[in-house]
C-alpha cells in the first residue's frame, strides 16, 4: 500500500487527520468530565470501579489496545500486510481464548490454537482479496 508521504500530499491533508483531532478532543473532555465527577463524588471508590470496571475486564481491554497498537504502530507498514495481518489476528485469538481466559483449561488449547491460526490465514487473505478487488487498494 503507498504511504501517504510518498505521494508527496502535506501531512495536514492526511485523511485521518480530521477524525484522530475529534478523538483526541472527545478523549480529553470525557477524561475532565470524568475527573471532575470522581472528585466532586462522595463514593470516589464506587465510582471509578464503575468507570474502569472489573479487574478481569481491564486486563481484557489493556489487552486489547496493546495488540492494537503492537499491529498498528509495528506491524503494519514494516511487515508484508498478509503476515502483519496474520500476526495480529492470531496472537488476538489466543491471547483471548488461551491466555486471559478466566477457566485454566488444559483441553482445548490445541484446538485453540488450530482456530487461532485457521481464523489468522482466512481475514488476512479475506481482507487483502476484498481490498484489492472491491476497493482497487493495493496492500503490500
Amino acid at each position: 500500500m503507498p504511504r501517504f508521504e510518498d505521494q508527496g500530499a502535506p501531512v495536514y491533508q492526511a485523511p485521518g487527520l480530521t477524525p484522530g483531532l475529534l478523538g483526541v478532543a472527545l478523549a480529553v473532555s470525557g477524561a475532565i468530565l470524568a475527573l471532575r465527577r470522581g472528585r466532586d463524588g462522595a463514593q470516589t471508590t464506587t465510582f471509578w470501579q464503575n468507570v474502569f470496571g472489573a479487574p478481569q475486564s481491564r486486563r481484557r481491554a489493556g489487552a486489547a489496545v496493546v495488540l492494537t497498537v503492537i499491529y498498528g504502530a509495528v506491524l503494519f507498514g514494516n511487515t508484508p500486510y498478509l503476515v502483519a495481518t496474520f500476526l495480529f489476528v492470531t496472537a488476538f485469538v489466543l491471547v483471548f481464548e488461551i491466555g486471559l481466559n478466566s477457566q485454566n483449561r488444559t483441553k482445548g488449547v490445541v484446538r485453540s490454537v488450530i482456530v487461532a491460526i485457521v481464523l489468522g490465514v482466512v481475514t488476512s487473505l479475506g481482507t487483502r482479496f476484498l481490498f484489492e478487488t472491491l476497493f482497487l487498494i493495493q496492500l503490500s
